[in-house]
C-alpha cells in the first residue's frame, strides 16, 4: 500500500507587532533614511528598506531570538515558544514596557494588533497579514505599498531610535521588570496607554490588577521574608497562612500591615484606599470614574513600583502623562439653540425647500 501522507513544511513562520507611534529603527553606521515627499504622494518610497532586518535581540528561554526590522515591526519566532497568540503578546508587552521604563513612549497592544509574517529569503519579514487594528493595518499597508497618504505622511517624521539605543533601553527596562516577577506586563502597559486616551475606567481597571500584584510582592519578599516584623520563635502555620489565606489576609489587609510596617506611607495607603472603594463602585454600581481617580492610581502604580525597585527614577510617566484630559483656560459659551428648534421630519427641506432638495436627491 502507498502511503499518502504529505508533509507541510512552514518556513520560519512568526508573530509580528509594530513599535508606534510609527519608528524607525536605524543601524548604529547609517544616517536614518529620509523619505522624499515626492516618493510618499506616488507611494513609490523602497517597501524593501521598510521590511529588512537589521538586529536580533536574544529571548530568554529561546533558541531563536526576536527579529527587528527598520519600520520597528519586531518579529518572533511561531514555535513551541511562542505557539499561540497570547503567548506571543505576552512577550510583546515585556517587550513594550521595558521601553517605557526607560522613557521611551509606546502604545499598548493587545490580540488585534499582532500580525502573522514569515522570514523571506533570509533577510526580511514579509508578506504582512493585515490584522485587525488600525495600528496594524496602517503598519501593514505602508509596507505593501497600498496605503492611502494619510498612512504613508506617517514616513515623513518617525521617530529614530539607533540599534545601539534600543538595545540599551531593553537592558536598563529589563533590570526594573526583572525585580518584579509576578508583574503581568499587558496590564501595565494597557493602564497607562489608556490614560492617553481618556479611558479612566480601563485605566483603573487595569492598573488595579497591577496594583494588587505589586502588594502581593511586597507582601511575600518585604514583609513576611523580613524577620524583623516576625516573633523570634516561629508560631505554627502563621507564615503558612499569610502566604496562602487570601480571605484572612485581603488585599486591604495586607496594605494596612504594610503602612504599619512603614514599607507604605501614608499617602500611598489614602490613595490604595480611595481606588479600591471607586473601583468596587464601577464594578457593583456602574460609577463612572474620573479622571483625577486614574490620576491617582497611575501616579500611585508608579510608587509602587518604585517601593519594589527601590526608589528607581520613573517620575517621567507621571509627568508624561500628568497635563492629559486638562481643559484649556478659554472660556467656551454652549449653544444648541439650532439642534433645539430642528423639526421632526423634513429637515432639510425646511432648510433649502421641496425643490432644491428634490433635485439634490437624485
Amino acid at each position: 500500500m502507498k502511503d499518502n501522507h504529505k508533509e507541510h513544511i512552514e518556513r520560519s513562520p512568526c508573530w509580528v507587532a509594530f513599535i508606534h507611534p510609527f519608528t524607525f529603527v536605524v543601524p548604529d553606521d547609517e544616517k536614518p533614511w529620509e523619505v522624499k515627499l515626492e516618493d510618499i504622494n506616488n507611494i513609490s518610497y523602497s517597501s524593501g528598506n521598510l521590511v529588512r532586518i537589521i538586529t536580533k535581540v536574544d529571548i530568554p528561554n529561546c533558541d531563536l531570538p526576536a527579529l527587528i526590522c527598520y519600520d520597528g515591526a519586531i518579529a518572533i519566532p511561531m514555535n513551541e515558544n511562542f505557539p499561540s497568540k497570547e503567548s506571543a503578546l505576552n512577550y510583546f508587552c515585556s517587550f513594550y514596557v521595558k521601553l517605557l521604563f526607560s522613557g521611551f513612549n509606546i502604545e499598548g497592544i493587545d490580540h488585534k494588533d499582532i500580525v502573522t509574517e514569515k522570514l523571506h529569503e533570509r533577510w526580511a519579514i514579509w508578506p504582512t497579514d493585515l490584522g485587525e487594528s488600525s495600528i496594524s493595518q496602517a503598519h501593514s499597508k505602508i509596507r505593501m505599498l497600498i496605503a492611502s497618504n494619510m498612512d504613508t505622511i506617517q514616513l515623513t517624521n518617525p521617530r529614530i531610535i539607533n540599534v545601539s539605543e534600543l538595545k540599551e533601553k531593553l537592558k536598563y527596562g529589563n533590570t526594573i521588570l526583572e525585580k518584579i516577577p509576578n508583574l503581568t506586563p499587558k496590564f501595565l502597559l494597557r493602564g497607562i496607554s489608556e490614560f492617553r486616551y481618556k479611558n479612566w475606567d480601563l485605566v483603573l481597571s487595569n492598573l488595579w490588577i497591577t496594583v494588587e500584584q505589586l502588594i502581593d510582592y511586597l507582601w511575600h519578599f518585604h514583609f513576611l521574608s523580613n524577620s524583623s516584623f516576625h516573633p523570634i520563635e516561629e508560631i505554627p502555620n502563621r507564615k503558612k497562612s499569610m502566604k496562602e489565606d487570601n480571605r484572612t489576609w485581603s488585599a486591604s489587609v495586607k496594605q494596612e500591615i504594610l503602612f504599619q510596617s512603614n514599607i507604605l506611607n501614608e499617602e500611598v495607603l489614602y490613595n490604595l484606599n480611595h481606588a479600591r472603594k471607586t473601583r468596587n463602585k464601577l464594578v457593583h454600581e456602574g460609577k463612572a470614574v474620573s479622571k483625577e481617580a486614574a490620576s491617582s492610581i497611575l501616579n500611585t502604580t508608579i510608587k509602587l513600583i518604585q517601593i519594589v525597585c527601590n526608589d528607581v527614577n520613573l517620575d517621567f510617566l507621571i509627568k508624561k502623562n500628568h497635563n492629559i484630559g486638562n481643559k484649556s483656560d478659554i472660556d467656551i459659551h454652549l449653544n444648541f439653540s439650532d439642534w433645539k428648534d430642528l423639526p421632526d421630519s423634513k429637515i432639510i427641506e425646511n432648510i433649502y425647500g421641496d425643490e432644491i432638495t428634490k433635485k439634490a436627491k437624485k
